[in-house]
Protein backbone atom coordinates (compact mmCIF):
# COMPACT_ATOMS: atom_id res chain seq x y z
CA UNK A 1 0.00 0.00 0.00
CA UNK A 2 2.84 2.44 0.60
CA UNK A 3 4.00 2.28 -3.01
CA UNK A 4 1.70 5.00 -4.37
CA UNK A 5 2.78 7.67 -1.91
CA UNK A 6 6.42 6.61 -1.77
CA UNK A 7 6.97 6.36 -5.52
CA UNK A 8 5.23 9.66 -6.15
CA UNK A 9 7.33 11.28 -3.44
CA UNK A 10 10.49 10.10 -5.24
CA UNK A 11 9.24 11.66 -8.47
CA UNK A 12 8.23 14.92 -6.78
CA UNK A 13 11.58 15.28 -5.01
CA UNK A 14 13.46 14.60 -8.25
CA UNK A 15 11.33 17.22 -10.01
CA UNK A 16 11.99 19.78 -7.26
CA UNK A 17 15.72 19.00 -7.38
CA UNK A 18 15.79 19.33 -11.18
CA UNK A 19 13.85 22.62 -11.08
CA UNK A 20 16.41 24.10 -8.68
CA UNK A 21 20.03 25.09 -9.26
CA UNK A 22 21.34 22.28 -7.04
CA UNK A 23 22.99 20.27 -9.84
CA UNK A 24 24.84 23.38 -11.03
CA UNK A 25 25.83 24.30 -7.45
CA UNK A 26 27.47 20.89 -6.92
CA UNK A 27 28.90 20.51 -10.44
CA UNK A 28 30.57 23.94 -10.21
CA UNK A 29 33.01 22.29 -7.78
CA UNK A 30 33.76 19.29 -10.03
CA UNK A 31 36.79 19.03 -12.31
CA UNK A 32 36.14 19.72 -15.99
CA UNK A 33 34.37 16.89 -17.82
CA UNK A 34 33.14 15.01 -14.74
CA UNK A 35 29.51 16.12 -15.07
CA UNK A 36 29.01 14.02 -18.20
CA UNK A 37 29.49 10.68 -16.44
CA UNK A 38 27.92 11.18 -13.01
CA UNK A 39 24.76 12.38 -11.29
CA UNK A 40 24.83 14.79 -8.36
CA UNK A 41 21.81 13.21 -6.63
CA UNK A 42 22.22 9.48 -5.95
CA UNK A 43 19.66 6.98 -4.66
CA UNK A 44 21.09 5.05 -1.70
CA UNK A 45 24.77 5.27 -2.62
CA UNK A 46 27.06 7.00 -5.07
CA UNK A 47 28.67 5.32 -8.06
CA UNK A 48 32.32 4.26 -7.83
CA UNK A 49 34.67 7.14 -8.62
CA UNK A 50 31.84 9.66 -8.00
CA UNK A 51 33.34 13.16 -7.97
CA UNK A 52 32.95 15.29 -4.85
CA UNK A 53 30.74 16.99 -3.83
CA UNK A 54 27.62 14.88 -4.29
CA UNK A 55 24.38 14.06 -2.48
CA UNK A 56 22.87 10.70 -1.53
CA UNK A 57 19.23 10.38 -0.52
CA UNK A 58 17.54 7.64 1.42
CA UNK A 59 13.90 7.01 2.16
CA UNK A 60 12.96 4.73 5.01
CA UNK A 61 9.65 2.98 5.71
CA UNK A 62 6.80 5.37 6.33
CA UNK A 63 3.94 5.10 8.76
CA UNK A 64 0.21 5.49 8.30
CA UNK A 65 -0.93 8.14 10.76
CA UNK A 66 -4.63 8.16 9.86
CA UNK A 67 -7.16 6.48 7.59
CA UNK A 68 -10.39 8.01 6.34
CA UNK A 69 -13.10 7.54 3.74
CA UNK A 70 -15.54 9.86 2.04
CA UNK A 71 -17.71 7.02 0.77
CA UNK A 72 -17.53 3.26 0.17
CA UNK A 73 -15.01 3.57 -2.66
CA UNK A 74 -12.88 6.59 -1.71
CA UNK A 75 -10.24 5.86 0.91
CA UNK A 76 -7.37 8.08 1.98
CA UNK A 77 -4.39 7.75 4.29
CA UNK A 78 -2.20 10.30 5.98
CA UNK A 79 1.36 8.98 5.69
CA UNK A 80 4.59 10.20 7.23
CA UNK A 81 7.63 9.27 5.12
CA UNK A 82 11.14 9.84 6.55
CA UNK A 83 13.70 11.13 4.09
CA UNK A 84 17.43 11.85 4.39
CA UNK A 85 19.78 13.85 2.20
CA UNK A 86 23.52 13.41 2.86
CA UNK A 87 25.94 15.81 1.19
CA UNK A 88 29.53 14.54 0.82
CA UNK A 89 32.38 16.95 0.15
CA UNK A 90 36.15 17.13 -0.13
CA UNK A 91 38.32 20.20 -0.19
CA UNK A 92 38.44 21.69 -3.69
CA UNK A 93 41.68 23.01 -5.17
CA UNK A 94 41.45 26.78 -5.50
CA UNK A 95 38.55 27.04 -3.02
CA UNK A 96 39.58 28.28 0.42
CA UNK A 97 36.77 26.47 2.24
CA UNK A 98 37.26 23.29 4.22
CA UNK A 99 35.40 20.11 3.26
CA UNK A 100 33.12 20.72 6.25
CA UNK A 101 32.29 24.24 5.08
CA UNK A 102 31.61 23.09 1.51
CA UNK A 103 29.30 20.33 2.78
CA UNK A 104 27.49 22.76 5.09
CA UNK A 105 27.10 25.39 2.36
CA UNK A 106 25.64 22.84 -0.08
CA UNK A 107 23.36 21.42 2.63
CA UNK A 108 22.07 24.94 3.19
CA UNK A 109 21.15 25.12 -0.51
CA UNK A 110 19.32 21.77 -0.21
CA UNK A 111 17.40 23.18 2.77
CA UNK A 112 16.35 26.18 0.69
CA UNK A 113 14.70 23.78 -1.77
CA UNK A 114 13.17 21.27 0.67
CA UNK A 115 12.84 23.08 4.00
CA UNK A 116 14.69 23.86 7.19
CA UNK A 117 16.36 27.05 6.03
CA UNK A 118 15.61 29.98 8.37
CA UNK A 119 14.88 32.52 5.62
CA UNK A 120 13.45 30.47 2.74
CA UNK A 121 10.15 28.59 2.55
CA UNK A 122 10.13 25.78 -0.01
CA UNK A 123 7.39 25.28 -2.59
CA UNK A 124 4.99 22.39 -1.91
CA UNK A 125 5.73 19.19 -3.80
CA UNK A 126 3.32 18.12 -6.56
CA UNK A 127 2.06 14.52 -6.55
CA UNK A 128 -0.52 12.84 -8.84
CA UNK A 129 -2.65 10.75 -6.46
CA UNK A 130 -1.60 12.36 -3.21
CA UNK A 131 -1.33 15.75 -1.57
CA UNK A 132 1.85 17.01 0.02
CA UNK A 133 0.64 18.38 3.34
CA UNK A 134 3.91 19.46 4.92
CA UNK A 135 7.62 18.85 4.96
CA UNK A 136 8.85 18.74 8.51
CA UNK A 137 12.53 19.55 8.86
CA UNK A 138 13.83 17.20 11.59
CA UNK A 139 17.56 17.93 11.92
CA UNK A 140 20.86 18.52 10.20
CA UNK A 141 24.36 17.63 11.32
CA UNK A 142 27.89 17.30 10.05
CA UNK A 143 30.27 14.37 10.39
CA UNK A 144 33.98 14.15 9.61
CA UNK A 145 34.47 10.88 7.69
CA UNK A 146 38.24 11.07 7.28
CA UNK A 147 41.01 13.62 6.83
CA UNK A 148 39.69 14.62 3.42
CA UNK A 149 35.91 13.97 3.48
CA UNK A 150 33.09 15.56 5.43
CA UNK A 151 29.35 14.92 5.21
CA UNK A 152 26.35 17.01 6.14
CA UNK A 153 23.04 15.20 6.68
CA UNK A 154 19.53 16.68 6.59
CA UNK A 155 16.56 14.67 7.88
CA UNK A 156 12.95 15.34 6.91
CA UNK A 157 9.52 13.88 7.46
CA UNK A 158 7.18 14.29 4.49
CA UNK A 159 3.47 14.12 5.38
CA UNK A 160 1.25 13.03 2.51
CA UNK A 161 -2.51 12.62 2.07
CA UNK A 162 -2.67 9.59 -0.22
CA UNK A 163 -5.63 8.26 -2.20
CA UNK A 164 -5.87 4.49 -1.66
CA UNK A 165 -8.11 2.38 -3.87
CA UNK A 166 -9.43 -0.78 -2.26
Amino acid sequence: MTLAGASQLHEAINEAWDASTLDADFEALWAAGESDDFEVLNDGEAAPEQPFPYCVFEQTAGTVEARMSADATTKRQIRDIPWRFAVYAKRVSGDGRTAKKIAADLAEKVMKVFGGHPTTSPDPLTLDDANHLITQYVSDFGVRLDDEVHSWTIDYLFRLDVLVKS
